[in-house]
């Protein structure tokens, strides 16, 4: 399948149809607002919130994953969409009440689409599949693009306890290849990467009311971010630190202390310089 982003006209129509309306309503606020971040793919968007998928709209209908439902009750006076957004915000927390790695970048997402968006650099899209010939299936955390530079760049989020980042000593940390195959991936098709994203913005402009210019050039190669690194390092710690450095590169990666959670415009500078 090739990498496309898009969504018909009647699909447009569809999302304020007399059976859409009041759910789209309230998914529209929560987008202008930066609680929930719309996702485009090839005639399907995916409205997300708190780290995972909370609807999907495609061929004019909303629908969501059942398997949301097993993550806490509503209380008796919830409304459905109400108890929706508990569900993801439940799923998306650890067993000792801390925040994932999706909760972390979702904090990135909320400037998107609010009109008095602050930073330069935003989020254009999230849990990206590249759909090429390398590392099909595999999906890509997060695009960032300079409004004004008009540059994508793909980066890939984790949390250093992660132990595909946080690898004992003599180990190799899986993030190298997860990163190395996302890099491969966008070479491989970066000029229809950088045109179906000039449709994604030209699409996103008409729907949610933004004013983007259309991008031009992509960042190569992907892009590393780790937040929750130790101020007190073990020798594991150093050891796993060091191999993901030495192999992609110190411009490649940006480790984040513990509690620090830079905006989309300092990660840009820091992985750009």
């Amino acid at each position: 399948m090739a990498f496309v982003r898009s969504f018909q006209e009647k699909q447009i129509t569809a999302l304020t149809d007399t059976k859409n309306a009041e759910l789209y309503g309230l998914i529209k606020n929560d987008i202008l607002t930066g609680d929930v971040f719309p996702a485009i793919r090839k005639n399907e968007i995916y409205f997300y919130f708190e780290g995972g998928c909370l609807y999907k709209f495609s061929n004019g209908k909303f629908t969501r994953d059942s398997a949301f439902c097993k993550y806490g009750s509503p209380s008796e006076n919830s409304s459905e969409y109400a108890a929706a957004k508990q569900q993801n915000a439940t799923k998306y927390t650890n067993a000792k009440g801390t925040d994932t790695e999706r909760r972390l970048l979702n904090r990135l997402y909320s400037h998107t689409f609010t009109p008095n968006r602050r930073f330069r650099v935003v989020v254009l899209d999230i849990e990206i599949n590249l759909n090429g010939t390398i590392g099909k299936g595999k999906k890509c955390d997060l695009l960032l693009y300079n409004t004004l530079s008009r540059e994508l760049m793909f980066v890939e989020g984790k949390v250093f306890s992660d132990n595909r980042v946080n690898r004992i000593c003599g180990g190799t940390p899986q993030v190298i290849q997860q990163v190395q195959t996302y890099s491969a991936a966008i070479a491989e098709q970066k000029q229809t990467i950088i045109e179906q994203y000039g449709n994604y913005v030209r699409l996103i402009n008409k729907i949610f009311g933004t004013t983007y210019a259309l991008p031009e050039k992509l960042v190569q190669p992907a892009k590393l971010l780790v937040y929750n690194t130790p101020h007190l390092l073990t020798d594991n710690n150093r050891y796993s630190i060091d191999t993901v450095t030495n192999i992609l590169g110190a411009n490649q990666i940006l480790w984040c202390r513990h509690n620090e959670q830079p905006s989309t415009d300092e990660i840009w500078n820091r992985l750009c310089k």
